[in-house]
């Protein structure tokens, strides 16, 4: 029974869970939510009603697998900046930033090469929008966070 009170309080830390994120990237993740749908249902109306570029079901599951993507990439950002801020050494600060880079760029082109391959179950025009909402994401972020101030 101890041992059993022991797992659950170890499950209950949400640093363990790996749930905890920063203010900054839940509005984050939140404007990339709005973003996604927003191109969502622009891209299906431009594809239905003025030039069809590419299957509706597969443009949506494209933008959708794109934005996850960013929202992950989003969490390991936020990890690689807090583990740097609390590392005491500079310099396996600095290289776990390079790594950290590396890693989310191999992820994206996984994904990417995952949707290409793919074809017929994701868009590639989805996927590659849902990768490049972050920037707009974080543009958003910055002009919300400075309003609340």
């Amino acid at each position: 029974m101890d041992e059993v009170k022991e797992i659950t309080t170890v499950n209950e830390d949400p640093e363990r869970r790996g749930l905890h994120i920063s203010a900054t990237a839940k509005v984050m993740c939140a404007s990339l939510a709005a973003l996604c749908a927003f191109f969502l249902a622009a891209g299906i109306s431009v594809s239905l009603f003025l030039y069809p570029f590419e299957p509706t079901r597969a443009y949506a599951s494209g933008l959708l697998t794109g934005s996850l993507l960013s929202a992950v990439k989003i969490v390991l950002m936020e990890r690689m900046l807090n583990r740097a801020a609390d590392s005491a050494d500079s310099a396996s600060a600095k290289n776990y930033g390079a790594l950290s880079v590396v890693f989310r760029n191999v992820l994206t082109l996984g994904v990417l090469l995952i949707v290409f391959f793919f074809r017929d179950i994701f868009g590639m025009f989805g996927a590659i929008i849902g990768v490049l909402l972050i920037q707009p994401a974080a543009f958003v972020t910055g002009f919300i966070m400075r309003k609340d101030k």
